[in-house]
């Protein structure tokens, strides 16, 4: 029977306690400890007692952070089962985790005494003598869940199958499932705290690196933003590249979409957790930290330099995996689910509120369904398309008129936000000259007399119009003229 069908058979049956039982044993092993809790509660208090339900029992309230009420649970245990070498293993894993470590090394001690052919009692015994003898104790030892393959499931009991076990074997009996090397040693370096390779934080510790790193990264993102806002986006520029587009013209709707994901990111995560059906009780505080350091992450990218640019991006997703998997400790399938759904989500919305801010800002509707391939198709053949700039050049110095179309990109979007030109005029020598330029013959645009040997001017245009541009010298200084565009410009 399936987990599934054997909920639902519990569900029907609450008085089958042996299917209730194997229920239990699969939740843990399956790691919905928060559903394994109900139901080895209803096990401890209506069932007959039962020493491996004190340990599943124990083992899941460790496994939530309750070391408090799992010690509790194995010390009533031992008054009912006083020779029971599991129950004081556990009991000084427990105790060994929740800092009490020289009331563990009382309970090896016993453990010792009780059965003295134990594999490794009278070696926890030694390890936490000498480890308490250098005088550093840590304040309440956690290891990271995910970091570690310390594991509260007694030894007698299989983890593939849920068979029991009695006596110290090194096989199930009935699958053939090893049951010792292992979690046994790594349980010991447990008690071997000198010496273990965990990483050993305090939840509140690793709530206040997340924290910290949090505040960061929005503190980075802050810095660059004002750098921005103070120096470059106060000057005007001529996007001719793509880059130039999303580096000074985007600006104020990268901006906003920025504080918006700061915001929804955290309600993505709490929503995945249950559609993915993530049932271990994650706080409120570490759902939102995590759901602010992968929103600020992604704006962090955003302001990576053009040949990291697409670093970054891809980093974001292996980040976030990285961040919900150490940060929630859940099972790689889990973690995978949950990190896709939440890329998803965060595109989906960059994507939307993007758009809406362009349209507002814009004063017309962009539909992302179709400027997104429009642009992109643009893009991926400007450069065997015709030129994007034109030369205006007279040898000796005689006056030119040249009437220019630009041509449309494909996207009334790009039209609009790269509708600026770029003119740069050089002469041989100092000299007044006169540079113009009309929308037709007569509506000027720009117009420049200066004397000077050169100039760099900007002008905004429009697609499929003509426009006159006209330069003259007034000794006949010979010059060339550069018109660069983003737009195809089409000679007439």
């Amino acid at each position: 029977m399936n987990l599934l069908d054997l909920l639902d058979y519990v569900e029907k049956n609450p008085k089958d306690y042996e299917n209730r039982w194997k229920l239990a044993k699969k939740l843990y092993q399956n790691k919905d400890y928060s559903l394994a809790l109900e139901h080895l509660t209803i096990l401890k208090n209506e069932w007959e007692p039962y020493v491996n339900v004190y340990r599943f029992l124990s083992a899941t309230l460790y496994r939530l952070g309750k070391y408090e009420e799992s010690i509790n649970e194995l010390k009533k245990a031992i008054e009912k089962w006083d020779k029971e070498p599991g129950l004081y293993e556990q009991l000084g894993r427990a105790l060994i985790s929740a800092g009490k470590i020289e009331e563990a090394r009382k309970v090896y001690e016993k453990l010792a005494e009780i059965c003295p052919e134990h594999k490794w009692a009278q070696t926890a015994v030694s390890r936490i003598e000498s480890f308490l003898s250098k005088k550093h104790v840590r304040k309440t030892p956690f290891p990271f869940t995910f970091g570690s393959e310390f594991d509260l499931l007694p030894e007698s009991i299989c983890k593939r199958c849920g068979a029991e076990n009695k006596g110290y074997i090194d096989r199930c009996w009935k699958c053939g499932e090893s049951l010792t090397p292992e979690t046994t040693r790594a349980d010991l370096t447990t008690t071997d705290i000198n010496l273990a390779p965990v990483a050993m934080l305090t939840p509140e510790i690793i709530m206040l690196l997340l924290g910290l790193v949090t505040i960061s990264f929005i503190s980075v993102n802050i810095f660059m933003s004002l750098k921005f806002l103070l120096g470059d986006y106060k000057s005007v520029h001529v996007s001719l590249t793509f880059w130039d587009i999303y580096r000074h013209e985007l600006f104020p709707a990268r901006f906003i979409t920025t504080i918006i994901l700061l915001f929804i990111s955290p309600i993505f995560i709490k929503l995945g957790l249950n559609i993915t059906g993530l049932r271990e009780k994650i706080p409120y505080n570490l759902i939102i930290l995590t759901g602010l350091i992968i929103a600020s992450f992604i704006s962090l990218s955003s302001w990576l330099p053009k040949p990291l640019f697409l670093w970054g991006f891809i980093m974001v997703p292996i980040f976030s995996f990285l961040v919900i998997f150490g940060t929630f400790a859940t099972s790689l399938i889990k973690t995978l689910n949950l990190c896709l759904f939440q890329m998803f989500m965060l595109f989906i919305s960059t994507v939307i509120i993007f758009s809406a801010v362009e349209s507002h800002i814009l004063n017309t509707f962009i539909n992302p369904f179709t400027q997104i391939p429009a642009v992109a198709r643009f893009f991926k053949y400007q450069h065997i398309q015709p030129p994007h700039t034109m030369e205006l050049k007279s040898t000796d110095g005689s006056p030119i008129t040249k009437n220019i179309a630009f041509e449309k990109t494909g996207s009334y979007w790009l039209d609009i936000r790269a509708n600026r030109i770029k003119i740069d005029l050089f002469l041989d020598n100092i000299d007044t000259f006169i540079c113009e330029v009309n929308k037709g013959e007569t509506k000027p645009i720009i117009y420049y007399k200066n004397r000077s040997d050169k100039l760099s001017a900007n002008c905004s245009v429009n697609t499929d119009e003509i426009f006159t541009f006209k330069i003259s010298t007034e000794n006949k200084t010979p010059f060339v003229a550069r018109i660069q565009s983003l737009f195809i410009l089409s000679p007439q």
